[in-house]
């Protein structure tokens, strides 16, 4: 692991904030010359430009096979004194590693072993049962088919027992892992004191102002209206910072070395990374540029280990909370809805002065409500089903319930939310 020495750049002068007011044509012409004369030499990894790593790009590690493994692990290993893993990564790596380890081994190959007994041992004998009459003028189909059978069950049953040895080495998969070896070489940065981290945040708040959460979808592609995580208000509303002090370590660093870097992640579908085509955002590139004198290249990690490694490496997870993606409009309005109903509560919450009402959890301001008499039982408990009704449609981990909610019962929870939205505003008016 690399230290990296004390700096004397200024998180103000770099900031996003504060160099997208300051663009020029002059910087336009010269970032986007730039950007095209060395994308295809960064992407090539020449003259050894630092490698930023998004955190699932590290966590995608533990949701793939095996093989696949070993081939992003070398490629780890290969170019560890180049890539650079920012203190927000590593948190965030830290946060969510262990559950995606336990759901690998827990969800993915029971999974893959309860498939093989539902979807060809299961419908061979039901099958068998449906045609008993008809197979027995068939004798030879009945002889393959109790063969195929057979032979798929004895394979199950020394399939589990596989599934079992390798389950069994789950715990200590979290302790004896060669990924967080190399991480350990990899180049560990720590660059934004406490005082920026405030001030970004900050930064972050001011920007997002005025903004309307069940636009954002429609808004991030428009010139100049993204910016490193916008999208995290509807996916993280409690904590979106993260991807914008990200995106300042980066550049902080790019700064200090006076390099370019390439930043490499799998996060391309909310769109304030990457465009939806994946094409980078060009007022990022000019801010960059305008703020630091060099180039930030946004990658999709999907398109280049394809070209680096010929290889895809899909995850074998279903979606966690951490990527926003209900499957229906029912679900989408809900919580486009529940987190206008959050904003309204920050809302009530900075004017009644609850201290760190843009930081502590909803439920603490609305339980503070509770307190100081501005709300009775019944609306917090019903803020407390509201909450645990989103939580079960973002957190994912149950899909198969989620697919039985009617849309009548959607309705029912929507119009439960429609009232708590009113009961807020009601309550705004008479403080």
């Amino acid at each position: 692991m690399k230290s990296e020495p004390a700096s004397s750049v200024l998180i103000k002068d770099i900031s996003f904030g504060n160099n997208v007011k300051t663009l020029t044509v002059s910087s336009y012409i010269e970032s986007l010359s730039r950007y095209r004369s060395s994308v295809d030499e960064a992407i090539e990894l020449k003259n050894n430009i630092p490698i930023f790593l998004d955190t699932n790009i590290l966590l995608r590690y533990y949701s793939v096979s095996f093989k696949s493994r070993e081939i992003l692990l070398r490629f780890f290993s290969e170019h560890h004194h180049r890539i650079y893993i920012t203190a927000q990564v590593q948190k965030e790596f830290i946060k969510n590693r262990e559950d995606v380890i336990d759901r690998f081994f827990d969800e993915t190959l029971s999974k893959f072993g309860d498939d093989l007994k539902s979807d060809i041992i299961n419908k061979i004998q039901a099958y068998k049962d449906r045609n008993k009459i008809l197979l027995d003028d068939f004798d030879f189909l009945d002889s393959k088919l109790t063969k195929i059978y057979n032979d798929a069950t004895k394979s199950f049953e020394q399939l589990s027992k596989e599934i079992a040895a390798i389950k069994a080495k789950n715990p200590a998969t979290k302790y004896d892992d060669e990924l967080l070896s190399v991480v350990m070489k990899m180049n560990l940065i720590d660059n934004l004191s406490e005082e920026d981290i405030r001030f970004l945040q900050s930064e972050y708040d001011v920007l997002k102002k005025g903004i309307e959460i069940t636009k954002i979808k429609s808004e991030i592609g428009k010139p100049q209206k993204a910016f490193p995580g916008l999208a995290d208000l509807i996916e993280k509303p409690e904590s979106p910072y993260g991807d914008y002090l990200i995106y300042h370590e980066m550049i902080k660093l790019a700064k200090e070395k006076m390099t370019n870097v390439l930043f490499l992640t799998y996060d391309t579908t909310k769109g304030d990374w990457l465009k939806s085509n994946k094409e980078p955002h060009t007022h990022y590139i000019q801010t960059i540029y305008r703020a630091t004198g060099q180039t930030l290249f946004f990658i999709d990690a999907e398109r280049f280990f394809d070209k680096h490694l010929k290889q895809h490496f899909d995850s074998l997870l279903k979606a966690t909370n951490d990527y926003f993606s209900p499957d229906s409009d029912y679900e989408k309005e809900f919580i486009l809805n529940y987190i206008a109903l959050e904003r309204i509560i920050r809302t009530i919450a900075e004017f009644v002065v609850i201290e760190d009402y843009d930081r502590i959890p909803v439920h603490r301001i609305v339980s503070e409500f509770a307190d100081r008499k501005y709300i009775d039982a019944t609306i917090r408990y019903e803020f407390k089903k509201l909450s645990e009704f989103k939580n079960l449609l973002t957190h994912g981990h149950d899909r198969d319930k989620i697919d039985q909610i009617t849309a009548d019962e959607f309705a029912v929870w929507t119009s439960r939310l429609d009232s708590a939205i009113n009961a807020m505003k009601e309550l705004y008016k008479r403080l």
